[in-house]
């Protein structure tokens, strides 16, 4: 009985704890929200004159799809399902072929293409939508 009675709290300290750290990324997120609105303002207002430049547009789309990635891993540490994990690794790979550089070949161009159809395959004929919407919709 004792043994059992440790595990449980064990579980429960560990969801509180995980509940902590996705408020944190969360915050995060937020924060890096002004940010980018500061980028902007910086490139588009205060310098109208000059034109944004290439790297300049990928530095802030890699910014973006970061805070994207992020309120992913919040609904990720809170939801526990494995449709938002595939989320979390579609806007991650996203962000990866968005940032490789133009230099290199088109081989990671065309494997991180190649991972987002296979983790749109797996969300499409794996996933079944009516056990998805059931499971969330539940009183907990």
């Amino acid at each position: 009985m004792k043994k059992n009675s440790i595990k449980e709290f064990v579980f429960k300290l560990s969801h509180i704890f995980e509940i902590i750290l996705a408020l944190m990324v969360l915050l995060k997120v937020l924060l890096g929200t002004i940010d980018l609105f500061r980028m902007i303002w910086v490139s588009y207002v205060q310098n109208i004159s000059n034109p944004v430049t290439y790297y300049e547009l990928e530095d802030l789309f890699g910014y973006a799809l970061l805070l994207v990635i992020g309120v992913e891993l919040v609904v990720m540490l809170t939801l526990h399902t494995a449709e938002s994990v595939i989320d979390v690794l579609l806007y991650a790979i996203a962000r990866k072929i968005l940032l490789i550089p133009k230099d290199k070949g088109m081989t990671e161009i065309f494997m991180g293409i190649l991972a987002i159809v296979l983790l749109f395959g797996i969300k499409k004929y794996l996933f079944n939508k009516k056990e998805y919407l059931d499971e969330n919709s539940g009183s907990d």
